[in-house]
């Protein structure tokens, strides 16, 4: 059977669909991180995790930072703020590149660039004080591999297995935007280690949260998709069978005939 492969113009219209998605994403509350004093984490990760995961390592990292950048250009105060928020919408083209690595099997690569950050988050002494603190981190990327090891043949044959597969997978993918974040803020702020171990049991809950509204999504859109190619598939069964039997019928009839004369 051919690959029911979507035009450009489904394409097109699906990446502007998820632009304005994004954008209006963006405008959501965002949610409060306790324990910082007016840190917040914008609600438009749970859609670049989302955007990674539908559109792909391409186009995927290319909606986010669009729908992003276009709430900046309607936003003049967004250009005001300091440069760690300036570049903020970078962590978002992040979280989605390495869902999108994920969800297409691409492990070895996204392990690569996620570790960038992660490793790098001990090159200052604040994130060496507090070491532990990309412990969740670590913790769902054993659990992913060790899931995906195990259980990666029964994706496509079992509903909860593949809905705790892609909220894994989404999981990473917040938690990218969320140790791009850290890293890069021991360079422009002057964060103390005190500040980090009042976070370190809740970030884990605020993550987990954006990553559900994700997999959601991506199950819902999965088994729709899943239920149109069976139907495909049970169509061209039937097609295949009714010609069958006009092949049949004809050979019965006319060929007969022919040969009788």
């Amino acid at each position: 059977m051919a690959i029911m492969r979507p035009s450009k113009d489904i394409i097109l219209f699906s990446v502007l669909l998820g632009i304005i998605a994004t954008y209006f994403a963006s405008w959501l509350p965002d949610i409060t991180v306790i324990g910082i004093e007016g840190s917040r984490i914008s609600s438009v990760v749970s859609f670049s995790a989302l955007n990674g995961m539908i559109f792909g390592p391409i186009l995927g990292p290319i909606v986010s930072f669009s729908g992003v950048l276009l709430h900046g250009l309607s936003n003049p105060k967004f250009f005001q703020k300091d440069t760690f928020h300036i570049i903020s919408p970078l962590f978002t083209v992040f979280s989605s590149l390495i869902g999108a690595l994920l969800i297409s099997g691409r492990k070895k690569l996204a392990l690569i660039l996620y570790a960038i950050p992660l490793v790098a988050w001990y090159a200052f002494p604040t994130g060496r004080a507090v070491f532990y603190y990309p412990w969740y981190h670590v913790l769902v990327l054993t659990i992913f591999f060790i899931f995906e090891n195990k259980y990666g043949r029964k994706i496509n044959s079992s509903k909860v297995i593949l809905f705790l597969y892609l909220y894994l997978v989404a999981s990473i993918a917040v938690l990218a935007d969320h140790i791009a974040g850290s890293t890069a803020a021991l360079i422009y702020y002057d964060l103390t280690p005190a500040m980090f171990n009042e976070v370190i049991l809740v970030y884990p809950i605020e993550r987990s949260v954006l990553a559900l509204f994700s997999t959601f999504i991506v199950f819902v859109l999965f088994l729709m998709f899943h239920a149109i190619l069976q139907d495909i598939t049970t169509f061209e069964g039937k097609a295949r069978e009714i010609k069958e039997d006009t092949i049949e019928d004809y050979m019965q009839t006319e060929i007969k005939k022919i040969l009788g004369k």
